[in-house]
Formats: structure tokens, sequence, C-alpha cells
């Protein structure tokens, strides 16, 4: 690989360290899930401090199924424009991290040299095989990025996911004890958030914040506490995954109802107009001709 120049590793830590700022301050930090240029703009304009990527909803978008299917190019190239085109921090969904430690320091790489703040990288088996990664096999993945940022001089932030209570649902004690083992670990290892799936128990999310020594996110759904509830129990981070995904294709779908079976259009008399629209686009450019 090319050397990433000294500029390019500067700005990028000035992100990165952004980021690390925001889920260490007292507020918790929510990170909307952007699956496409637009909603990327669109969620800085609202003033949201950070964007997260959606590996969902960016497959989905682009044609995929989620699951490392997009290939790791496309992906790079994909939260390269991301970041590049907002001035918040931008956190990439990298998945298992697209191959071995081997893989995962070259992506890791190759998310720095575009600029993107950090990753989320989980510890979930590969589908059709299920279950969790082995621990050391995880903890070696983690360590890479570790020496990588250090070869580079990175501050690239990463959220390290842990699957738990995603692979076991029905033994409730066997996930909390994983989770909050795997959790540690991670911590100790390197990570600077530990990130939860399918946890929406107010009781289990209290006691991990406060037994995992690092701070903690949550996948957040409509069964979820709310944010100032989870703030309140001592969650650093929330993001959203695909679910603004779901929510513009909802929309998307049910204008395409009326259309169908009424002839008419009446759910775009309150939606985002072409004007708004354009200067989302219009800033977006200016941002890519500065690259």
């Amino acid at each position: 690989m090319e050397p990433i120049t000294n500029t390019v590793i500067t700005a990028a830590n000035e992100k990165s360290r952004k980021l690390r700022e925001l889920v260490r301050a007292p507020e918790i930090l929510i990170m909307p899930g952007a699956y496409d240029v637009l909603s990327a703009l669109l969620f800085e304009q609202m003033g949201f401090k950070a964007i997260q990527g959606t590996s969902g909803g960016i497959a989905a978008s682009l044609g995929y199924p989620d699951g490392e299917v997009m290939s790791r190019e496309e992906f790079i190239e994909t939260s390269g424009t991301f970041a590049a085109v907002v001035s918040v921090p931008f956190n990439a969904d990298g998945e298992r991290g697209y191959g071995d430690e081997n893989g995962v320091s070259d992506t890791v790489r190759a998310l720095v040299a575009r600029g993107v703040a950090g990753m989320n990288l989980e510890d979930g088996a590969a589908k059709g095989k299920g279950g969790l990664v082995e621990l050391s096999e995880q903890l070696r993945k983690i360590k890479a990025v570790m020496e990588t940022k250090r070869q580079l001089g990175s501050e690239f932030f990463l959220n390290a996911r842990v699957d738990a209570f995603h692979v076991t649902p029905d033994d409730p004690k066997k996930a909390l004890d994983e989770a909050i083992r795997r959790g540690n670990a991670y911590a100790e290892a390197g990570g600077d958030c530990i990130f939860y799936l399918f946890l929406h128990s107010a009781e289990i999310i209290g006691r991990i914040a406060k037994e995992v020594k690092a701070p903690i996110s949550i996948l957040a759904g409509p069964q979820s506490p709310s944010v100032s509830e989870l703030q309140d129990l001592g969650v650093a981070r929330v993001s959203y995954g695909s679910g603004f995904t779901k929510a513009a294709i909802t929309g998307a779908k049910r204008l395409a109802q009326e259309i169908l079976e009424k002839g008419t259009c009446n759910l775009l008399k309150d939606g985002v107009q072409t004007p708004e629209i354009v200067a989302w686009v219009a800033k977006k450019n200016n941002s890519l001709k500065s690259i």
C-alpha cells in the first residue's frame, strides 16, 4: 500500500479525537445511521455531532445483502465518500473487518487514508457458522488495529461490538456473562467503546454499564429505553443501525401505494423539497472539490 501523508493522518486524527471526546463526554452521543450521501448530509444539517455508517443500510441501498457481501474496496470507497462530505466524525461499520488480523490491518489503513474517524468491529461468526468467534481470534484482530494505529501514528477509534445477546437469545445468563467478559477483554485490548446488540432491558443495560470498564454503546430500537433513560443508565453512545434505511424505504412504499391506489401524491406535500436537497448536495460537491 502507498504511504499515507502526514497531512491526511493529521486530518483523520482530528476527527478520531473528536469522536473519542464525544463518547467520553457526560452527555450521551446519538449517532444516526447513514445509508447514503444524502442521509449523511441531512444528519449533519440537523445538528448531529457524529454519524455512524450502517452496513445493512448501505449494502441494501447498493443492492447487496448484509454481511461483507459488498467488497472491501466498495466498502472503503463508500465510507470514504461519506467521511469526505461531512465535517463531523464519520464512523464506518467494518463488520468483521474483512478478513483475519492481516485483513483487518489493511481495512484500518485504508479507512484512515480516506479520513474515516473509526469503525465498528464485530465478534459474531460469519453467516452460516453461527455463534461468536473465539475470543483469542477477536483479540488478535483488535491487536492488529492497535498495531496499525501505532505504525501510522493514527488515533483511529475502535467501536468493539459484542454479539453475545444476538447469538445466545435463549440463555440470558450465559449471554450476560459472556457480554461482560468480552467487553472487558476488548476494552483492555484497546477498544474505545463496547457496542451491544439485542440489549433492551434497563436492568441489564445498567449492570453492563457498571461492570464493563469502558464506555458502552447500545443499538436502539422501538423496544429500547429512551435516550434520556439510556444516559441515566450509564450508556455513552446510542446508534440505530439500519433504522433510518427502513424508515426511508417505508416512506417510499407509502408514496408508491398512494399513487397506485388513489392516483395522488399528497404525501409529497409535507416532505423535504427540492431546494433543500439541492443545497445539501451543493455542500457535498464543495466538500469533494477540497479533497
